[in-house]
């Protein structure tokens, strides 16, 4: 429930997004006001910009904002958000408290979440003129399903707000509505929180001011002067929050090292925020101004300090000059492969033990601790559970990571009660792991055909799988436009293969949601 319950509150707010504790959860700032944040200081606060409409104007709003997460008390938490922002050339100050109360349900790999603000307190200073938030008439809700696979979480919901502000004390009001739908994804690769929200202003307002004329003497005198606006306005936010990786191979200046080079991984936080408004034209009293409308867009961006690290430097000396050397080189920087004997043995045939062993640690899943099995006498050896499968003993050093992508039907037994760690891994059955640790067996129709030459060749189990994986990129074909997916493995297209699937959950799945909403909205 934990692991689920994080992919849904993943955003790049919280410095720990994937399997962290409940305690340490907490609802993202990000999409509650249809802003940006950044990523997280020492002291809980996040760099933060959101564009404010209650002058009539798109004043961009920016400064922090601070988190603090509460505990979990059974299925519930609840926690506090502080802004602090301003427009020093628009003169505005923004203050805003926000408590969040989140209540979620667990059901199977699924877990639905309703979060309701229970504290809203803000206030808007723009010159003189103060916006006090009306809090008994304010509202915030947010409405998530999150479905847990095996290595990815995904998740979708919406989010309704109304904000009702009192100008001046007793000169008018401005409502500011929210709604819209947020979806993403959390997984130890990237995560990305991607939000469509629309929104309205009604602007109802009658001032007077102090103004110098000249009466009928021609003597300047100071009279009360009376003002009216009443307006409607829209906008729309577009929002991406990420969190991601990038592998470079960084090749070494120096010749005369031991060492060609090694890859650098870099970790960003990034938000990007597209504001569309249509707003009323106003004069410099700030009363309408004929029938002409503000129309127009406002485009932020903001990236965290990218934390870099070097990847060990896998010592294979039978890879050399190879079309595979790279991706080899890659899944051993990652620790995927072990490459302590020096040889990569690139044309040998992959095992299904090998396979799922460098699969659970490219995909960045690491087995729970051990549990052990009922009390010991005194003296005697702990021993694990029993494994469910006779050819692979509990005691195997390698069991952990079996035992976990079985456990989370990544792979499964080639028999009732055997695993076939020693059995060599076809295409097909590759593929088919690929697609199931994505969760994605269902985005194909069970009659598609995946377009290979050779479909007739694909088993039944693994068509969806091989259309689904050829229309996300992951496998392309050979040369004669072929699956082959009865062709056992060698060990460097198994490398090849999981290095696409790194680049796919990197970079390939961001593209997707991250574009989805800045063209297709």
């Amino acid at each position: 429930m934990r692991r689920a319950l994080t992919a849904w509150l993943a955003s790049t707010i919280l410095v720990a997004f994937f399997f962290f504790s409940v305690a340490e959860a907490a609802p993202s700032p990000a999409g509650l006001e249809g802003g940006i944040s950044g990523e997280v200081g020492m002291n809980g606060s996040a760099a933060y910009q959101e564009v404010v409409f209650v002058t009539g104007e798109p004043l961009v709003a920016s400064g922090t904002v601070t988190v603090r997460p509460g505990r979990a008390r059974g299925n519930t938490i609840e926690s506090a958000y502080t802004y602090r922002l301003e427009n020093k050339e628009a003169g505005l100050q923004l203050t805003r408290q926000l408590t969040l109360v989140t209540t979620w349900k667990e059901e199977g790999k699924q877990i639905t979440a309703e979060t309701k603000a229970a504290r809203m307190r803000e206030t808007i200073v723009v010159g003189r003129t103060r916006y006090i938030l009306d809090e008994a008439r304010s509202v915030w809700n947010r409405s998530t399903v999150t479905v847990n696979e095996p290595a990815v979480s995904y998740f979708a919901g919406n989010v309704e707000g109304k904000r009702v502000y009192t100008i001046n004390g007793k000169e008018g009001q401005v409502t500011v509505t929210l709604s819209g739908d947020i979806t993403g994804y959390d997984h130890p690769w990237g995560r990305t929180e991607v939000q469509n929200l629309y929104g309205t202003v009604t602007f109802d307002r009658t001032w007077t001011t102090q103004e110098q004329t000249t009466n009928a003497e021609g003597r300047q005198v100071r009279q009360t002067v009376e003002h009216k606006a009443s307006w409607e306005a829209t906008f729309t936010c577009q929002a991406s929050h990420s969190g991601k990786f990038n592998l470079e191979y960084v090749p070494n200046e120096p010749r005369e090292i031991s060492f060609a080079g090694g890859y650098l991984e870099t970790e960003t936080q990034e938000g990007i925020l597209r504001v569309s408004y249509d707003l009323p034209r106003l004069d410099s009293a700030g009363e309408v101004a004929g029938s002409r409308r503000n129309i127009g867009e406002v485009t932020l961006n903001l990236t965290g300090t990218p934390t870099t690290r070097r990847l060990p430097v896998p010592e294979y000396v039978d890879v050399q000059g190879r079309w595979s050397e790279a991706d080899i080189t890659l899944v051993g920087s990652l620790a995927a492969w072990d490459w302590q004997n020096k040889y990569f043995h690139p044309t040998v045939q992959v095992t299904r033990q090998e396979f799922a062993v460098a699969l659970a640690r490219a995909l960045r899943l690491e087995p729970p601790a051990q549990e052990q099995s009922g009390r010991l006498p005194s003296g005697q050896v702990p021993q694990p559970p029993p494994s469910p499968f006779r050819d692979v003993p509990a005691t195997d050093p390698l069991w952990p990571y079996l035992k976990l992508v079985s456990d989370r039907g990544i792979m499964t037994g080639i028999a009732p009660g055997y695993f076939g760690p020693s059995s060599y891994l076809t295409r097909a059955q590759a593929v088919t792991a690929f697609i199931r640790a994505l969760g994605f067996e269902s985005l194909s129709p069970a009659a598609v055909s995946p377009g290979f030459v050779d479909d007739r060749e694909i088993p039944t189990w693994a068509r969806r799988s091989f259309a689904v994986a050829r229309e996300i990129g992951l496998i392309t074909g050979d040369s004669f436009g072929r699956a082959r997916p009865n062709a056992y493995l060698t060990r460097e297209e198994a490398a090849t293969l999981l290095a696409r699937l790194i680049t796919y959950l990197r970079q390939d799945i961001l593209r997707d949601y991250r574009d989805r909403v800045f063209l297709f909205h």
